[in-house]
């Protein structure tokens, strides 16, 4: 447990780098996007840090306003969150380009080529909250051709240049990533036994902690908070994991999964 918790302090992104962090972060997956997709090019959000009224608010989304091609759109990140660069990767991707953002631009093209009504209608429990949530996810190993090794350079070269750490640290960054992904069923498994009440609150806290998960001066009800928006939460990793072996079975190649995310993208919402 000492180990995980030094070696996330160890990857921590200083608050005075945080803004070239995300800014140079943003624009290379938007440069990713690009590559990979038919994308007008004018929908990169403007990044800005700031402080949040709460530590557990990652960010704060602002959408100005948006056309066919062109989305309005700035992302504030909170300077007392606990960035680290694992978290950079998986907000950067998940929730703007190629992820959420890109969703967004090109959903929004094809209510207005096809005059669907039902914009306004997005429900959290459904076939395509899964798929937006699960491919969000499963996005960000695309850009990077599933490869362990490009993965590392790119944290290497842009997110622990830019935030001023050790750069030799980023060869535990593979293993890392397979921790972050177990502890992500961790918390899962946790609130399914609080839900189910076969676990106390202390007893999935004790757990949580003994492996790194949470803090050591977390809370013991802090683990009701884990799943705070229960459909959201569950679809990250079971819906990334449907995604993931929908792609597996449809696809042979990653150029061919690109094509089939970008036509997914444009898909009717009751998928």
């Amino acid at each position: 447990r000492e180990k995980i918790l030094e070696f996330r302090r160890r990857i921590s992104i200083p608050g005075d780098r945080l803004l070239e962090v995300m800014t140079k972060t943003t624009q290379e997956f938007h440069d990713m996007s690009m590559d990979r997709m038919t994308l007008t090019g004018n929908s990169m959000p403007r990044v800005r840090v700031r402080r949040l009224p709460s530590p557990d608010m990652a960010f704060l989304s602002i959408l100005f306003g948006y056309d066919y091609n062109h989305l309005e759109y700035e992302r504030n990140f909170n300077l007392d969150y606990p960035w680290t660069v694992d978290n950079v990767i998986e907000c950067i991707g998940h929730e703007m380009e190629p992820g959420h953002l890109t969703y967004y631009e090109k959903r929004t093209q094809t209510y207005i080529d096809t005059c669907w009504p039902e914009m306004a209608v997005v429900q959290q429990f459904s076939p395509s909250s899964a798929f937006t949530e699960g491919s969000a996810r499963y996005v960000i190993s695309m850009c990077f051709d599933h490869s362990s090794e490009q993965k590392t350079e790119f944290e290497r070269q842009v997110i622990f240049k830019a935030a001023g750490l050790d750069a030799g640290l980023a060869d535990l960054m593979p293993l890392w990533h397979e921790y972050c992904e177990i502890a992500g069923y961790g918390k899962l498994e946790v609130t399914r036994k609080v839900w189910d009440q076969v676990w106390s609150c202390k007893e999935a806290a004790d757990f949580l902690k003994d492996y790194g998960i949470i803090s050591p001066e977390a809370e013991d009800e802090s683990v009701l908070h884990l799943a705070a928006d229960d459909g959201h939460f569950v679809a990250h990793d079971y819906a990334r994991d449907v995604v993931k072996a929908y792609f597996k079975q449809e696809a042979s190649t990653v150029d061919e999964e690109w094509r089939l995310y970008e036509k997914l993208c444009c898909g009717h919402m009751s998928m």
